[in-house]
């Protein structure tokens, strides 16, 4: 089964602006037009196009395989998520708010009673693991009735109505929302996953219709933001869900169109290396990017600036240009980090004659 690559480039493209705006959300000068813009974009789109990417990559990697072979797999891969968040929340905890390393501090993670900043994104990608895991043996039959889709992802929309500050349990609010703290709700962004899921089945089949449906949910939205400003995202609101949708499709397109031109191209197909290793690994580079930033903000260590210093130590901190050529320093270093490790040779599979 040959891999698609144009799933890897969007989530390529995701991590990194995830990645960008973190650097800009702890070092960058949120004054300055330019990085204020680029971190609205990256809350904008970053999450609902990896949660539309991870359906896409569901339909194709597990709905077809059968449910004792997939299963096992997808678990596996909510675990890993889960275990990413842990990591990534201890070490916010610890080292940006000066928690002690204790097992009081492990278990409030753990066990979801504390869902720490720049973490909550890690276990809503973990519960969408398992709620696909769920969700598993019904998702075939459900994707053979194309309407019965769309209407289970009206009706997930539903859940911006949810009394969010009425939501006391930290669990609950991972799920459908809440005022405590700030987290991507399965029930609100599912809808992104159940259009990942039909794109993984279907294709952009009838281009036309995705590109206009998209534009209109996403012009309405915009049309708001314009005049009352962006709107809620923490807890989401109905107009921040539509406000991603044009750009997902679009990139998405835009990933498979450049897939089709890289196709039997090498020296193409070499450029996108770097992106397709990105989604390849983002959890991978999304949890060590979060470990160097959070040392790097606790430790006040930063690349020392000065009219005497070569390129790229003379360019201002905290503008635009500093948070792109850093995020590409740590991207690269994270890349070559996981460039030493090597997996053990596989050994040939041995035929046992009856």
């Amino acid at each position: 089964m040959n891999r698609n690559r144009a799933i890897d480039y969007a989530k390529g493209l995701t991590v990194a602006l995830m990645v960008l705006c973190h650097v800009m959300q702890f070092f960058g000068k949120a004054e300055i037009p330019s990085v204020d813009f680029t971190m609205s974009l990256a809350n904008i789109l970053a999450f609902p196009l990896f949660v539309f990417t991870y359906g896409q990559s569901v339909y194709l990697a597990y709905c077809r395989r059968p449910f004792r072979a997939a299963a096992p797999r997808l678990l596996m891969s909510s675990l890993r998520a889960y275990a990413a968040f842990c990591l990534s929340g201890i070490a916010y905890l610890v080292l940006c708010q000066a928690d002690d390393l204790s097992s009081r501090t492990v278990l409030r993670v753990a066990t979801l009673q504390s869902i720490p900043g720049w973490s909550e994104f890690l276990i809503a990608f973990a519960l969408f693991g398992l709620a696909a895991l769920l969700l598993l043996p019904l998702l075939p039959r459900l994707l053979e009735r194309r309407a019965a889709v769309l209407a289970v992802a009206a009706a997930c929309l539903l859940g911006v109505l949810v009394p969010y500050a009425a939501v006391d349990s930290s669990i609950a609010g991972l799920l459908i929302g809440t005022t405590r703290y700030s987290a991507f709700p399965i029930l609100q962004y599912m809808p992104f996953f159940l259009m990942g899921l039909y794109a993984g089945r279907y294709g952009f089949e009838r281009k036309a219709l995705w590109v206009v449906l998209s534009a209109a949910m996403s012009g309405a939205a915009a049309v708001y933001t314009v005049r009352n400003g962006l709107p809620s995202r923490f807890p989401p609101s109905l107009m921040w869900l539509l406000l991603p949708c044009a750009l997902i499709v679009l990139l998405s397109l835009l990933a498979a169109w450049v897939d089709g031109r890289a196709e039997g191209c090498r020296p193409l197909r070499r450029i996108l290396s770097p992106l397709e290793s990105l989604g390849r690994n983002s959890l991978y580079y999304l949890l060590s990017s979060n470990l160097v930033i959070f040392a790097l903000s606790r430790t006040k260590t930063l690349p020392i600036i000065r009219k005497s210093e070569r390129f790229p130590f003379t360019v201002a901190q905290g503008t635009f240009g500093w948070a792109i050529i850093w995020t590409l320093v740590l991207l690269l270093a994270i890349g070559f980090m996981a460039s030493l490790t090597r997996k053990p040779p596989r050994e040939p599979r041995v035929k046992v004659e009856k």
